[in-house]
């Protein structure tokens, strides 16, 4: 099972660890069957159901995220462990050649193709597959005929996104997207809301989906939103990366449009990732400035060059 998938399975281990009936912490939130498929990873359920059957264990997001991330690695599945070992050898052909094998299987678990969506993004292949089509089109169904997001949906709706164009989603279902975003952030320190780190991804996500497919207007009134609510979230957890991230979205957007705006907020980044370039010793921060530098010259149409 997916990393981003089983929190029904550890959070009825826990459950289970401290002695609580299914029918006392499902209580008057959620039926005992709902929650029992919940549990065995069948369905998932709000940010809010799941505080309040935290709240009937006596816990709260933290007592849970500590337990989380000391139970998350034996959880992971034998094909996840194989595919993680045939990234670590940079073996792609391996891991593309065991994803088919695992589709042409006649039931297949919701995780594993999260699994196989997040795996082929990770290697970035470009082939094509009716086999992988058929994958994500699977994927989309069930995302959309969810009327509230879970975990597994949120982390599956991402890489859709990442990879699609205007022909896979509307500029309307991206915007909606955006708005539930908003509804789900939550100001306060990530431990006390799970799913912020999520819905921050999933919000860069659709903000970069709107640049890349040409929706300027929109995006830009959308980025400058965000800006906004997170200048209002003060103890926002990664309120700094989010910010970054989205002013770089905004400066494309003005420099693709031969807007000077863009290269102030450009050089601001660029300063941003290039300050912890400098101060932090790791690869990841200079291949991170260095990216963000090489997409802004892309678009730019200004002829002014950055200065940082």
């Amino acid at each position: 099972m997916s990393e981003k998938n089983m929190h029904g399975r550890i959070f009825k281990k826990l459950r289970e660890e401290r002695g609580y009936k299914l029918k006392d912490v499902a209580g008057d939130v959620i039926s005992t069957r709902t929650l029992t498929r919940f549990e065995a990873d069948e369905t998932s359920v709000s940010v809010v159901v799941f505080e309040k059957l935290l709240k009937n264990c006596d816990l709260d997001s933290v007592d849970y995220l500590i337990y989380y991330v000391k139970n998350t690695e034996i959880e992971t599945t034998e094909f996840a462990k194989r595919m993680q070992g045939y990234i670590e050898s940079g073996s792609s052909v391996e891991i593309v050649n065991e994803c088919m094998k695992e589709l042409k299987k006649s039931d297949i678990k919701f995780a594993v193709r999260l699994d196989i969506l997040n795996f082929m993004q990770l290697i970035e292949w470009n082939g094509r597959s009716e086999l992988f089509e058929e994958n994500k089109r699977i994927i989309k169904e069930k995302i959309e005929s969810t009327s509230k997001l879970g975990w597994s949906e949120i982390h599956g709706l991402i890489n859709l996104i990442n990879s699609a164009s205007s022909e896979d989603y509307s500029c309307e279902y991206i915007d909606r997207v955006i708005e539930d975003c908003f509804q789900n952030i939550y100001d306060g320190n990530y431990p006390n809301s799970l799913f912020n780190g999520a819905y921050g991804m999933l919000l860069i996500s659709s903000l970069s989906f709107l640049s890349r497919n040409g929706y300027y207007e929109l995006v830009e009134k959308q980025c400058k939103e965000t800006l906004i609510n997170f200048n209002k979230l003060s103890s926002l957890y990664d309120r700094s990366k989010y910010y970054i991230d989205v002013t770089e979205i905004l400066a494309m957007v003005y420099l693709s449009q031969n807007k000077e705006e863009g290269i102030e907020l450009a050089n601001k980044v660029l300063k941003y990732r290039n300050t912890l370039a400098e101060s932090i010793n790791n690869p990841l921060y200079k291949q991170k400035r260095d990216i963000s530098y090489e997409k802004f010259c892309e678009v730019n149409k200004t002829g002014i060059d950055f200065e940082f």
